[in-house]
């Protein structure tokens, strides 16, 4: 009778073994990410710059001393206005935590057309990040901005009417703090549409 209580030894490794494989193939593809060591899973990706087109996709992007920014965290839009005398004011932001990391942006005086324009001082190309603020009313900038398409348009359905503004721009920047530290932008681009 002493047999029937005891409970029988599971041998837990025999148990477990066709599970093993099963929790490694699972588990593979999450080492090739960065494995358990890092945080990498956790991470936001690199920004890359967007393509260049002239649809109106709401993209902006460049390259600051060659790294790149691009608008992303909660912020993924450039911030645009436009008034329809002409003047234009794009701003694309990483904001991270609620906090704005880093931004860039242009101004440029009434602009109605496509062509090249060149901007020093009060209007053009500012940066703003980790590295400090550059550009701006105060300090000498020298800026170009190429419109390459801007183009009216109406939504008969929706009644609504639109303009798209696309277009490149480089700048050599000034810090605000330092005139002998500058910072160049390039492979500047924007594609954005206005309702």
């Amino acid at each position: 009778m002493k047999n029937l209580f005891k409970i029988p030894k599971l041998n837990l490794i025999r148990f477990l073994k066709p599970y093993k494989v099963l929790a490694m193939a699972m588990l593979l593809p999450l080492w090739g990410l960065g494995g358990f060591s890092s945080c990498s899973l956790f991470l936001e990706p690199d920004p890359t710059l967007p393509p260049i087109t002239q649809n109106g996709a709401n993209t902006f992007g460049c390259l600051v001393n060659g790294k790149v920014f691009a608008p992303r965290g909660s912020s993924k839009y450039p911030t645009l206005t436009k008034d329809y005398a002409g003047s234009l004011t794009l701003i694309g932001m990483y904001v991270k935590s609620g906090e704005v990391e880093s931004s860039a942006g242009i101004a440029t005086p009434i602009i109605n057309q496509t062509g090249e324009y060149v901007f020093e001082n009060e209007y053009g190309v500012w940066y703003s990040g980790a590295e400090g603020n550059y550009g701006g009313k105060q300090k000498p900038v020298k800026s170009k901005l190429i419109i390459t398409k801007f183009e009216r348009g109406e939504d008969k359905i929706n009644n609504l009417k639109w303009l798209i503004v696309s277009g490149t721009f480089e700048a050599t920047l000034v810090s605000d703090k330092n005139s002998s530290d500058t910072i160049k932008i390039t492979q500047g681009r924007f594609d954005v549409k206005f309702n």
